[in-house]
């Protein structure tokens, strides 16, 4: 999903793709059947280098495990006080770079957790025009009721105009998440400052109808600074409407541009099919 013009350069997280134009990726991370994955450049030292170093910092002496061929695993504990809540790390080898696994298990039941990562790699493709999007490429597994998605973008020229776009699978819609400025202009004022609600008003995105607020604030001797926020509450048990949060801000100087890449988000925001390739 990407064009060589940077201003068609696409996004992707989990179920859905944007156009963000020339961006930096600040963070990012998705979740699948309750299991943490996504994909790395190749690092200078390869792939044994990484895993060395992976290795190093876990809470315990690493247990290798054969996966298959090709894969470096091993359980560990991480946290000595919770010494039967085993962790899975996984790293194997995909086209230009490495796809990272992890699963929490508790001790006695890795069996289910290596099956499950095992299914996992085994259905990374190297596209993201269908599946679960986890970076350069995509999982292409039945939808699961467990799923998350976080991706934080900076402008490449303004890295202080920040976009995070966070989704997650609910159990009933997520109807209180920005949906109420009462405790911000509480907090604003007994600081001194002002609130200002630009725009507040419901906005279709990738046929979901959600929730659109534009604040501006100014607080003294601080910067002046927008947000801009759009909630979507998700279905109940649905991994392709789960709850959407799209947040953007930066300072007042720089409206404009988070004004220009916000629409670009919203304007072009599209569900990816589950199954085939986008038309």
């Amino acid at each position: 999903m990407t064009s060589s013009a940077s201003e068609q350069q696409w996004q992707c997280g989990g179920r859905f793709a944007f156009i963000a134009g020339a961006v930096n990726v600040m963070d990012r991370s998705q979740s699948i059947y309750r299991t943490n994955v996504t994909t790395l450049a190749m690092p200078p030292n390869g792939i044994d280098g990484y895993w060395a170093t992976r290795l190093g910092r876990n809470g315990s002496p690493p247990r290798p495990v054969e996966l298959q061929a090709g894969v470096k695993s091993a359980w560990s504990a991480r946290n000595a006080a919770f010494p039967k809540i085993l962790t899975l790390e996984a790293v194997s080898p995909v086209r230009d770079g490495l796809l990272l696994v992890d699963r929490e298990a508790d001790a006695g039941k890795e069996d289910v957790a290596e099956t499950l990562v095992r299914d996992i790699i085994n259905a990374f493709v190297p596209s993201t025009e269908h599946g679960f999007c986890v970076g350069t490429g995509a999982i292409a597994l039945e939808p699961s009721q467990n799923e998350q998605v976080r991706l934080t973008l900076a402008k490449s020229d303004a890295p202080d105009v920040e976009v995070r776009f966070q989704t997650r699978t609910v159990r009933e819609p997520d109807t209180s998440t920005y949906s109420n400025l009462d405790e911000e202009k509480s907090l604003v004022a007994s600081r001194g400052g002002t609130l200002n609600i630009v725009r507040d008003g419901a906005r279709v995105a990738a046929d979901m109808s959600g929730k659109e607020i534009w604040i501006a604030v100014a607080v003294p001797n601080e910067p002046a600074l927008v947000r801009f926020t759009w909630h979507f509450a998700g279905e109940a048990s649905s991994p392709t409407h789960p709850s959407i949060d799209i947040v953007g801000t930066t300072t007042r100087e720089r409206t404009g541009q988070l004004e220009s890449l916000w629409e670009s988000i919203l304007g072009s925001l599209r569900a990816i099919p589950l199954g085939e390739s986008v038309k």
